[in-house]
């Protein structure tokens, strides 16, 4: 078989100048990636008189999250003296979302009294899975330097 390339290529060429000719007639019809193409249509999609819509809303908004408040070293009760201020994050909130089929069938068992349940939690825990930077600091008689690890939460998870 014999290919005419330099045809194909004229074809192609004028295949793409024409597309390109039309796309600039049309500015009022933005170009949109396909992610962006994905959140406009979810959007559309999220119908506020959905109720299991709201279901998950009510459940996502107890859901584990990551809180801060300012504090002074001394108010997290280590027995530290000074002055020095902080960012405390930590975790809180509910893992039900999160239970999981292992969840469910250590409940059945503490429940039906096959596993003796003061030593086992039957359901997820919102804790830290990942924790802030050492913070490092003096004590107020400047004499002694102390450094606090995993002392704040960073990101946290339902484990």
């Amino acid at each position: 078989i014999l290919v005419d390339y330099p045809s194909q290529l004229e074809d192609v060429m004028d295949f793409i100048q024409t597309t390109l000719k039309r796309l600039k007639r049309s500015p009022d019809k933005p170009l949109f990636s396909k992610r962006e193409r994905n959140r406009q249509n979810a959007g559309r999609n999220n119908n506020s008189n959905n109720r299991k819509g709201r279901r998950a809303q009510r459940l996502k908004s107890r859901d584990c999250v990551l809180s801060e408040i300012h504090l002074n070293v001394t108010d997290l009760g280590l027995g530290y003296t000074t002055k020095e201020e902080l960012i405390f994050r930590y975790c809180s909130g509910s893992c039900e979302t999160a239970v999981t089929l292992y969840d469910q069938i250590l409940n059945n068992l503490t429940q039906n009294k096959k596993l003796v349940s003061d030593k086992i939690r039957p359901q997820p825990c919102c804790r830290p899975i990942a924790y802030d930077d050492d913070v490092s600091f003096l004590d107020d008689d400047l004499s002694t330097y102390h450094i606090l690890r995993k002392h704040s939460a960073k990101k946290c998870g339902c484990i």
